[in-house]
């Protein structure tokens, strides 16, 4: 997802990651495969097979573990680009800014690495002389070319790998 927002001469571009499923229903999903985990585990254990519930609390436990990795966290990732007239502002975080760069306007571009096949996805890359962070890598194909779009109509300079190519 890309949001933009200008005020006093200060653009802010944001990207957040397109989800299929938030936190509140990755929990309910778990919550579904717990109970009919457990369920069975139970019919199991009733019938003598008792070595069935610990291995049900492993594998809900493991699901719910691999599933709060993935989901959680990647529900909250973000990056902010706030470009100011001398400067641009990258802030990347899971729930806030865990990390800042800093780079000079006058250097600072969007550098576009397009595509070599046609299933490959543009890279976007913020530069300066010294700097190269890497924007985006969790959009899909059409949030990457908002983002571009985005961050040109901000006032950044686009650079490409293939300069001599058009697109």
């Amino acid at each position: 997802m890309v949001a933009t927002e200008s005020r006093n001469g200060v653009t802010v571009v944001t990207l957040k990651p397109h989800l299929s499923a938030d936190w509140p229903q990755v929990k309910r999903f778990i919550a579904l495969i717990a109970v009919v985990v457990f369920t069975v585990a139970a019919a199991w254990t009733l019938a003598g097979i008792w070595l069935a519930l610990p291995f049900a609390f492993l594998e809900v436990g493991l699901i719910g573990y691999l599933l709060y990795r993935v989901c959680f966290r990647l529900s909250y990732l973000h990056q902010r680009i706030a470009v100011e007239r001398g400067r641009v502002v990258l802030h990347e975080g899971v729930r806030g800014p865990d990390r800042e760069w800093i780079l000079a306007r006058p250097a600072a571009h969007l550098h576009v690495v397009l595509p070599v096949k046609e299933v490959d996805m543009i890279g976007l890359h913020l530069c300066d002389d010294d700097t190269r962070l890497e924007l985006g890598a969790f959009l899909n194909g059409d949030g990457r070319e908002q983002a571009r779009q985005a961050l040109r109509d901000a006032g950044l300079v686009e650079t490409s790998d293939r300069w001599w190519a058009q697109g």
